[in-house]
């Protein structure tokens, strides 16, 4: 089998496509949705994944703007998955540059299926909503989504091209104290402050640091300390995120964390109670034969592939949940250089020329990666290789 032929038959497919596929990535722009909202969005890319062909099944897993858009060779295969994410930032517009990886994981579905009835197998485009806190693939990985699938892959917006990720693991949470109120001048002997347990939880915070060494952080913001300071608070609350780019050293000191807050609550006299706010995102776990050939694949494009910077930005994905249990990646193409993601600056770079680049480039590498994949049995045998010595190594 002719690789490099089957490659450019790729890319001649995606650049054919290049207009509806920028279109498609423009109309997002012009049309930002947010967290299981993005109705117009979803049906944008579903109903361009039909015009060519994919059988789409709509609001799966019981959210309305997810979808998967399947195409089936009908011949042995591994069943590839491309993640399309499409919600913007809350009142940034897309500043993240969704737009862009939605039309990226579309255009790189039409060029594996332009040639896959040569190579055998399935690939499917996922329509994953609610990245930007929501955890949409969180909910679709626990209700059964991704069953199946070999591999999975997104490129991500950026202002440079990387092959390898990193992302903290991290759960955010509410912690309450509820006391007695009293006046504070004249009776306070009557009071049991709420407030007290809340700041010297604040001082346990900074006392760890030193033991964490960077290893991990929480941090945390008082969203509730009283109402008059006449009165001596009979509820407070603050609200903390808990991080760590490994999972297990963050289970450690969330664990210590609430244990101290107990304490602490026991120690003054009041009632120590918390909730979890959203979904928690773990660390990502790149699939190292997939960045192999994926870099090659860049490189072959022209790309200048850069090493992992904190320039790029570091931060939270769902994707990372995903890469505990499918050998998978997320990695980064770039829009235009210096620019960060979640600015004004950026989100106008995702909607110009650049990111028409970004959106082909980005297709053609995820395809070509996929086709790799699908032609070679001995290239997938070492991806799996790879997820299981990660398993081997954290679990």
């Amino acid at each position: 089998m002719d690789i490099n032929r089957i490659k450019k038959d790729v890319e001649q497919s995606i650049e054919e496509k290049g207009e509806d596929l920028w279109g498609l990535a423009r109309y997002l722009w012009e049309n930002p949705e947010y967290n299981f909202n993005e109705f117009k969005s979803s049906r944008a890319i579903w109903e361009l994944l039909e015009n060519y062909g994919f059988k789409v099944e709509k609001e799966i897993c019981g959210l309305n703007t997810a979808f998967r858009g399947e195409y089936d060779s009908g011949k042995p295969g591994p069943h590839i998955g491309f993640l399309a994410e499409y919600d913007a930032v809350p009142g940034m517009g897309h500043s993240c540059g969704h737009n862009l990886m939605a039309a990226m994981a579309v255009g790189a579905g039409f060029g594996v299926k332009s040639v896959i009835h040569r190579l055998g197998g399935k690939i499917s485009v996922f329509g994953t909503p609610a990245e930007e806190g929501g955890g949409g693939k969180v909910i679709l990985l626990e209700r059964g989504a991704f069953q199946g699938l070999d591999a999975a892959m997104i490129l991500h917006s950026a202002n440079e091209t990387v092959v390898n990720d990193i992302s903290y693991s991290k759960t955010d949470l509410t912690v309450e104290y509820h006391g007695k109120s009293a006046h504070g001048a004249t009776w306070p002997e009557e009071g049991n402050s709420a407030l007290d347990p809340l700041l010297l939880l604040f001082q346990y915070i900074g006392g760890q640091r030193l033991r964490w060494n960077g290893r991990g952080t929480i941090l945390g913001v008082i969203t509730n300390g009283g109402k008059d300071p006449i009165h001596i608070p009979d509820f407070c609350q603050a609200k903390f995120t808990v991080r760590s780019f490994d999972k297990r050293f963050k289970e450690q000191i969330l664990k210590e964390f609430l244990e101290a807050g107990q304490s602490l609550g026991t120690m003054t006299g009041t009632r120590f109670r918390y909730v979890w706010d959203g979904y928690t995102y773990e660390d990502i776990r790149n699939n190292s034969q997939l960045e192999k050939l994926l870099l090659r694949n860049l490189e072959d494009l022209g790309e200048k592939v850069m090493p992992r910077r904190k320039e790029l930005g570091i931060g939270c994905t769902d994707v990372g949940n995903l890469t505990h249990v499918i050998p998978g990646l997320q990695s980064y193409i770039q829009v235009v250089p210096g620019l960060r993601g979640h600015t004004k600056e950026f989100e106008e770079a995702c909607g110009s020329m650049s990111g028409r680049r970004a959106v082909l480039v980005g297709a053609k590498a995820m395809a070509f990666t996929a086709a790799d994949l699908l032609s070679s049995p001995e290239a997938m045998e070492k991806v799996k290789q790879s997820f299981a010595e990660m398993k081997k190594k954290y679990e």
